[in-house]
């Protein structure tokens, strides 16, 4: 699902409700169902595994039966098939709004359990966010963290080391000499080390 991308709602007894994949709810379903099995109860309109569906979002499952009751299966199917669609699309990672077709892969096949359990560890590792935090949130909205952060990181050591361009000629960590390292010994500090630069940029950053 596109960061940013409108919710995803379904309308039951009046109101609307958002079906939000998030990465607990993802989970859970992909766990319980699999991804295509997921498909096929949209599909065939599976009211158990659609009801699990609407738990796992919040949305209180006695809620479809109602309106199953109250309309009829097939005009409760009509108006629900599509939303719940682009649900589990956004479960299994894919954008239907989007423009630029997915590149071909020739490995296998990512296991999705596999992939939540690796956001999972970015969110509660490389972000620092808590098991709550992470969980609540969605699979776009973790990637899309994780590559702010790294940008960021990616920033600071342009901003201590020099430029891209001075990153091609500046010596590598290998080629310190025994000289060169009884100097950063003696001067507490690698002359490399442009504060300056880490300066202005940490005050542009907290400004």
């Amino acid at each position: 699902m596109k960061l940013g991308a409108d919710g995803i709602y379904v309308e039951l007894a009046g109101e609307a409700y958002e079906l939000r994949p998030s990465l607990r709810a993802s989970m859970r379903l992909v766990r319980r169902h699999g991804l295509h099995g997921l498909f096929d109860a949209v599909q065939a309109f599976n009211v158990t595994i659609i009801m699990d569906m609407l738990r796992e979002t919040a949305i209180r499952p006695n809620l479809l039966l109602a309106e199953i009751a109250a309309h009829g299966l097939g005009r409760v199917r009509h108006c629900l098939t599509a939303p719940l669609a682009e649900f589990v699309l956004a479960i299994a990672g894919i954008d239907p709004n989007g423009t630029t077709p997915p590149e071909a892969s020739t490995g296998k096949p990512a296991n999705p359990e596999q992939v939540f359990a690796q956001l999972y560890g970015i969110g509660t590792g490389w972000l620092g966010w808590t098991p709550e935090q992470t969980w609540n949130a969605t699979p776009a909205e973790i990637i899309a963290a994780k590559t702010g952060r790294t940008d960021l990181i990616i920033d600071v050591l342009r901003a201590v080391f020099g430029s891209t361009e001075a990153e091609k000629t500046a010596p590598a960590i290998d080629s310190y000499s025994p000289e060169v390292l009884k100097q950063i010994e003696e001067q507490g500090h690698d002359p490399a080390f442009n504060r300056s630069a880490y300066a202005a940029f940490k005050a542009k950053v907290l400004s």
